[in-house]
């Protein structure tokens, strides 16, 4: 089968889908792999996530604290409504 077969898929009650073996393996993805859904005119589009680990977290804050002025409470809010982004 190459790259460009379709694979075929079937919606859950739950509206979950299983992505075949083939495509998770030439994709990278394993369980808590974080997908966006997009909209488009030609029907839905995934697209892998690449989020950053605690530690690469950490550091890009670090590397942004003297240049950017916010409140540790304003830096929570921030936190709390990526977080609420990603549900």
């Amino acid at each position: 089968m190459s790259t460009d077969d379709p694979e075929v898929t079937t919606v859950t009650s739950k509206g979950q889908i299983t992505i075949p073996s083939r495509l998770r393996k030439q994709f990278g993805l394993e369980k808590g792999t974080k997908l966006m859904v997009v909209p488009t005119d030609y029907g839905l589009v995934l697209k892998k996530l690449e989020l950053p680990s605690v530690e690469e977290f950490q550091q890009r804050v670090e590397e942004r604290a003297e240049t950017v002025d916010l409140s540790m409470e304003e830096v929570n809010e921030l936190v709390h409504d990526a977080r609420g982004a990603d549900e």
